[in-house]
């Protein structure tokens, strides 16, 4: 027996509203030509990675592969706090994503080190040194903060989503783990929590697709969809006023 609390009919709509609005943004995005690392090439990479995200989610919710579907979610939460990340921040952003390539090729090269690959550990340093060479002085490689990437971006909300799917269903962690053991003590609050999350993690998806599609839209200057985007976030905020955890 199904213990969760699906999304209402209005909701539901809702979603299939930003669906469609997600599609006819990256139609127009699809025929931009852009130059290299400016904030509209960014975006549009960044778009592509959200939209491919949204359609994954879309089809693992409807199959009610809540886990895998969740996992989806948090890279389209990724995906957009970056969208907002890249709008506001500009060549800044830029740096961000060339320091973090940097600290991610450093990790790849001791594990090359570690394993004994002499060939791999070379090409590496390669990869590294070009990378170093496009940083500033002084400016080291660094994992990106995403508390500090949303709060530049203006994105705070979607930070708490990012770190609510990290702790209880997209990592491997105690509390992920545990919601698939049932006990007497433990059933109720299992059921509580997969009971909203149907509901909820759905409109985080939602949230998260509105949100890219806004600001990517009003990166390539795609006012009709701008425009469009303003009124199903208006719609959003209406229907949010019934959800669990809102104050009216």
């Amino acid at each position: 027996m199904k213990n969760h609390t699906d999304p209402t009919p209005d909701e539901l709509a809702l979603y299939d509203k930003i669906s469609e609005l997600g599609s006819i943004v990256w139609k127009k995005s699809t025929g931009l030509t852009v130059g290299n690392f400016e904030p509209r090439m960014l975006s549009m990479m960044l778009y592509s990675r959200l939209w491919s995200n949204h359609k994954g989610y879309t089809i693992l919710w409807k199959e009610e592969q809540a886990l895998e579907a969740d996992i989806v979610l948090r890279s389209a939460i990724e995906s957009a706090i970056c969208i907002a990340a890249n709008l506001r921040l500009s060549d800044d952003f830029v740096l961000l994503m060339r320091q973090d390539a940097a600290f991610t090729i450093l990790g790849q090269i001791k594990i090359f080190r570690a394993n004994g690959d002499s060939e791999m550990v070379q090409k590496g340093e390669s990869v590294l040194r070009n990378l170093q060479s496009k940083l500033p002085s002084g400016i080291k490689a660094a994992k990106l903060d995403w508390k500090l990437l949303a709060e530049r971006g203006g994105v705070d909300q979607l930070y708490g989503f990012h770190r609510m799917l990290s702790g209880v269903s997209s990592h491997v962690t105690g509390l992920s783990i545990l919601r698939g053991v049932t006990n007497d003590e433990m059933e109720d609050g299992h059921a509580e929590l997969d009971g909203i999350a149907r509901k909820m993690h759905l409109m985080m998806m939602a949230a998260a697709m509105l949100q890219g599609a806004l600001i990517h839209a009003a990166v390539i200057e795609a006012e009709p969809e701008v425009e469009r985007a303003h009124r199903l976030v208006a719609d959003m905020n209406a229907l949010s006023m019934a959800w669990p955890g809102v104050e009216g």
